[in-house]
Order: C-alpha cells, then structure tokens, then sequence
C-alpha cells in the first residue's frame, strides 16, 4: 500500500490482528478509519502497519478504537437495569443459600461505566458484599481508564443527582467513584473474538448473570455463533445473559433457554433437571404481557418474560405491523417510523418491525439507520431476501461492495424459489420481481465501479 489508499483486505487483516470482526457492511467504513489513522501516525504501507500491531500497545489501541464503537454512560440501558434489579438479582440471591457471592461479569466494558452501574445497584439493594463483579474490554487503554474510576458529567448524564452525591466525590467538573466500590470490581484483557473461553484459571467461568450489550451488532455472523458458545459454556447453571435489544439473536448457536421481555431479550443457561430454575422461570413468566398496559406499569411487575418463539408470531405484533404499513402507505413516514421503535421495544424480536422501522428510515434519507435496522433483519432470519435488497440499496453509495454482497444475496434467494412466489415482508412483490431489481441494481454498482477504475 503506497500513497494511503485503502486496500480490499486490510480491514479484515487489522480485525483479524487484534482479535476483532466486523460485518461486511462496516468493512469500507473500516478501512477509511484505519487508513486515517496511518496517516496520523506516519505510516506509510500496510504490511508496517501490521507487523506493529500487539508490539506497540498504543498503536493497537488505536486501531481497536477505529473498529470499534466505545460509546457508554452510566446506567445505560435503564429498564435492563430495572430487571437486574426487580427480577435477576432477587432470584440469584435465593438460590445462593450456601452464602457464596453472586458472580456478575460486564464484557466489553470500555471505561467502566457499566460494571460500576453494577456496583451501585447492588450496592443500593445491599448485595455488595454479596457480589463479585468482574469486567473486560479488549482495550488496554479503556481498562486503565476504567480503574482510575474519573467520569466527566457526559458518562453520568443519565445519572440521578443523589445518586452522584451518594456515589462520587466531585471537582473541576470531574466525577470519581468512591473507593469501596471501585474496589469491587476486578477489570481483565479480554478478547470475544480470540481468547478461549471459558478460561478457569483467569476466573473467566461460572458466571451468574453476564452482561454483552451492544457489543455482537459490530461482529459478523461466524464471530457471534463462536461466542454465543463460549457465553453460555461461561454461564453457571441457572445463570442469565443480557444482550442489546439491537444485538443479534444468539438462541440458533448455543442451548439457552431463551425469553424476551418488554426491555429485551433474556438467555438463560438451564439444565433441565434442575427443578429450581425451572420453578424460577415458572414463576416469572406467570406475569402476562399485554400490550394494552402502558410501559412504565409493565416495567413496575417483578417481569415479563414470555417465550421468544411464541412472541415472535402473535397476533399483537401483526396487529401493530398493519398499523405501521397503515401509516406508511398513507406517506406518514416519520410516524410509522416511531411507531416501529416503540413496538420495538416490547417486541425485540420480530423482523416484520425492524424491516418497517428501516423502511421508514429510508425514506427520509437516515442510511446508516436503516441499514442497521435492516441488519438485525438477517441476524434474526438470514433468508429474508427483501432486507438483504433493501440493505444493498441503502449501502450502494456508501459501501458499494457490502451493497453488492446483500444484493447478491438477494438474487440468490430470489432465483431458488419459483417466480411467482410472494416475497416475505413487502406486499404483492413476487421473487421473479425482486430478482429482476436486484440484477438491475448489481448492474448499475458494477457500471459505478467500473469507471471509478477508469
């Protein structure tokens, strides 16, 4: 590589070296970040830039940075907060009646803000001598933020007053945690992508609740099958996985037993001869969702849980897509588009929502929006030919070559299946159809692809 441009592969290689992956659709926007970065630093070929990797610490820390997303505040995620609080924890502490701590683990925690979020809850719920909290990040550089324990008033914006006042002392518009829970909470290396997990003699196993939240949505799909393995081998029996509602399901690449709430989606790590999990899950799902609550009362009940594959062909979630296409066809787009992620929420898990909700973002140009909300589509079903094409239409300007992969995609689902069968999720459109608009389409990136070669 001469003069900084990008190579096809070098995204992948620098992923590949600091133990990272990415879906297709960021490698462009990858590759920019990093060929940035080498500018910055100096550097001036590719292959120098990767023989330093994992020698120069900082070098390496930067990189991580360009591939990944650090953004986080304290208590991010308040209504996952809210069933650690009311539901997970209450029912951990029963089931340690040998008086062993609670084992929590916060991965991919970046600077501190969810562990330590951790600490306070327990701590307000009197669990904090109860509990070890463990935390990692593949960031060297984040980790030793995280145990100095400093926050700017931008990490504690979503923060009550008191509880800054109870849990912080403060000076100089700066914010440290107190002593005794920075205390409790243990930070290791650790990366999803290359470690093998579960790792005993780092006292990475047996975990009663792991918290991996926002952090799978940048992996590709071969990453995420191989940790959602590693999460649940790492889980004690009984024990619960939190991941993002934005996330990709994990239920199709390990044995959890799997249930949704109106916050999120809820792993857990049940062996079936064990009558009191059993009896623990029996117990929280008694408490029937119903959708005609307002939010805040069904957040107030100790949980929600129902089963995920139940949730996922409903009549309430239909009933709430043929408002949104209601909307949508009538050229309300923006209201279709926040009535998606409202019903979002309390419905994670359905594709028809997530593809409304990117449909509706297309329309007012919001790109980077859509194709996430399009992405969660395939994690959910990786045979959806329509958001694989709408994917490819909202990525062909910005990443040509992920926009050729999803059209692709489309097209081949498209000529398997007879010509005048229907297309799941738009209306009326028949597989002969999308296929013929997807050759149109992969024709027109080439043709741009080519002269740019010109």
């Amino acid at each position: 590589m001469t003069g900084h441009a990008p190579s096809s592969n070098l995204a992948e290689q620098v992923a590949d070296r600091v133990g990272l992956s990415f879906p297709a659709s960021r490698k462009g926007a990858v590759a920019s970040a990093i060929t940035r970065l080498m500018v910055r630093r100096g550097i001036g070929d590719s292959r120098s830039f990767l023989d330093r990797l994992g020698l120069d610490e900082d070098l390496t820390d930067d990189a991580i940075a360009a591939i990944t997303v650090g953004e986080t505040h304290f208590f991010r995620g308040p209504d996952q907060f809210q069933l650690i609080r009311q539901t997970i924890l209450p029912e951990l502490r029963r089931r340690r009646c040998d008086g062993s701590p609670v084992r929590i683990w916060s991965l991919g925690c970046a600077t501190g803000e969810e562990p330590y979020s951790l600490a306070i809850l327990c701590d307000q719920e009197g669990l904090l001598d109860d509990v070890r909290i463990s935390a990692a990040d593949i960031s060297r550089r984040a980790l030793a933020s995280a145990k100095v324990a400093e926050y700017g008033e931008w990490s504690l914006r979503n923060t009550d007053h008191k509880l800054k006042q109870r849990y912080f002392s403060s000076g100089e518009g700066r914010f440290r945690l107190h002593e005794r829970l920075r205390r409790r909470v243990d930070f290791v290396h650790a990366s999803l992508g290359a470690d093998e997990l579960p790792a005993p003699e780092r006292g990475l196993t047996d975990f009663d609740l792991i918290l991996c939240r926002n952090v799978l949505v940048h992996l590709d799909v071969s990453a995420v099958r191989r940790i959602a393995r590693q999460l649940f081998a790492c889980l004690a029996d009984g024990g619960w996985l939190l991941t993002a509602p934005t996330d990709p399901p994990l239920w199709k690449y390990a044995p959890f037993e799997t249930s949704i709430t109106s916050v999120g989606v809820v792993y857990r790590h049940v062996i079936a001869h064990s009558d009191t999990s059993r009896r623990s899950i029996s117990r929280v799902t008694s408490v029937q969702c119903q959708t005609k609550k307002p939010l805040a009362r069904i957040l107030s009940a100790p949980a929600c849980l129902t089963d995920a594959r139940n949730t996922l062909g409903d009549n309430t979630v239909k009933a709430i897509a043929q408002e949104i296409r209601s909307r949508f066809d009538m050229g309300e787009t923006r209201d279709a588009a926040h009535l998606a992620a409202r019903a979002i929420e309390s419905h994670p898990l359905s594709a028809e929502l997530h593809f409304l909700q990117g449909l509706s973002q297309m329309t007012h140009g919001e790109t980077d929006a859509a194709a996430a909300a399009l992405r969660r589509v395939i994690y959910l079903d990786s045979d959806m030919a329509a958001a694989q094409f709408f994917l490819g239409v909202c990525l062909k300007h910005s990443d040509p070559q992920a926009a050729l992969r999803a059209l692709e995609n489309a097209l081949l689902f498209c000529v398997a299946r007879p010509p005048r069968e229907r297309v799941a999720l738009i209306s009326g459109v028949k597989a002969g159809h999308l296929a013929e608009r997807a050759r149109r389409e992969i024709a027109e990136i080439r043709r741009h692809l080519g002269s740019e070669d010109l």
